[in-house]
């Protein structure tokens, strides 16, 4: 392992490997990427595919669409060729309340306003795109056709394959215990056993972990890690493309089949924060499914194989943090993504790409998402959080 380097990453998940992609596109060739556990064991390993540009605030919304460009980029470029998989199969927002049919059709002009064809469609339709699905009792439903899936362990060891063969190190079960200043300015960090690492500029993209290591330096990150579950049964044949999401029954419970024909299916549960990944909850897979019978009654034979917990690392109002540190030069965050930071891999990388290396983004919504948003008392409302 490297003892002085241009450039540390903390974090192997989504964030830290499109970081240091973006970095080498720009001509950054000395990287160092540390984890304490293994490549993707975070949030990035635990999320069940959707990515989407259909949110309820403006920053998600245009952050989403450039991040969709990118997964299209990618998927059929060098990284799509590395294993990337990027089906762009669209999103079904279902209404069972006249109330959010409403609302369906204010959020459909949002994203039209902001380039993002979302649109109000009919049973007819519906029914087209998702043939098998009972429609009694549908008030209403939105289709945002840019939304889609991807697989995260695919997608991670493309990026891995190819940031390694351009040159970056990449080390796991190596715990950085704190990160090292002088002057206001980052000077690297310390890792379990006491051994230092130089490094001019440091990005914590450490999911979960986050919080601890900005506290070393007296920077409060404001995340709760939320306990999340979901769920994938044995695979049928295809019987759906887009993924389908319950808007009105508490919880927001979704269903979407991968690739191998597996159902994915999650919904949010009331749970402590903090509590260990270790905590299994019985009863989950009856919430999670029975919801969904009411539009699929088949589901009541299915056969679950898997059941998980990850964490929503989650911010007060449900945005991630991107870029610097104002009290200490040279240090960065990516990190409190609330649920959303494996669809928004791509983008993430590229803004603190250019937060790094230009001292600011080409994107102007992301520099309301820096740390100090919370000094200030600038939160931004976010309502579509689903799983």
């Amino acid at each position: 392992m490297r003892e002085e380097v241009e450039v540390l990453i903390i974090g192997a998940g989504i964030s830290g490997l499109a970081i240091a992609y973006s970095l080498q596109k720009r001509g950054v060739k000395d990287i160092l990427i540390l984890d304490e556990s293994y490549i993707g064991a975070g949030s990035t390993g635990r999320c069940a595919t959707g990515i989407r540009a259909s949110f309820t605030s403006k920053e998600h919304v245009v952050l989403m669409k450039h991040s969709i460009d990118l997964w299209k980029k990618y998927a059929a470029g060098e990284l799509g060729r590395a294993g990337l998989y990027y089906d762009q199969s669209g999103y079904v927002w279902v209404a069972t309340r006249d109330e959010s049919a409403e609302f369906f059709e204010k959020l459909a002009k949002l994203h039209n306003s902001l380039g993002v064809n979302t649109k109000i469609i009919g049973i007819d339709e519906l029914k087209e795109l998702v043939p098998p699905m009972k429609v009694d009792g549908v008030a209403g439903a939105m289709f945002d056709p840019t939304a889609g899936k991807s697989y995260p362990f695919d997608t991670i060891f493309a990026f891995l394959k190819l940031v390694k063969g351009r040159g970056a190190e990449v080390v796991t079960r190596v715990k950085v215990t704190k990160i090292l200043t002088s002057s206001g300015k980052v000077t690297g960090v310390e890792v379990k056993g006491g051994k230092i690492i130089k490094a001019p500029t440091v990005v914590v993209a450490a999911g979960s972990g986050s919080r601890e290591l900005l506290g070393s330096v007296g920077a409060k990150l404001p995340i709760e890690n939320i306990p999340r579950h979901a769920l994938i049964t044995e695979p049928y044949k295809e019987a759906f493309k887009p993924l389908v999401i319950d808007w009105d029954t508490p919880g927001v419970p979704y269903i979407v089949q991968s690739k191998e024909g597996g159902f994915f299916m999650g919904r949010d549960v009331e749970e402590k924060p903090e509590l260990p990944l270790t905590s299994q909850r019985i009863d989950f897979m009856p919430k999670a499914v029975k919801p969904l019978t009411k539009f699929f009654p088949w589901l009541r034979n299915i056969r679950v194989l898997r059941y998980w917990v990850g964490y929503y690392v989650t911010t007060p109002d449900h945005h991630p943090v991107y870029g610097p540190v104002k009290e200490v030069e040279g240090l960065y965050i990516a990190a409190g993504y609330s649920g959303h930071g494996y669809m928004m891999g791509p983008i993430t990388g590229e803004l603190l790409a250019e937060w790094i290396l230009n001292g600011k983004p080409h994107i102007p919504e992301a520099e309301r998402l820096t740390l100090n948003r919370f000094e200030k008392g600038a939160l931004i409302k976010e309502l579509a959080v689903v799983g």
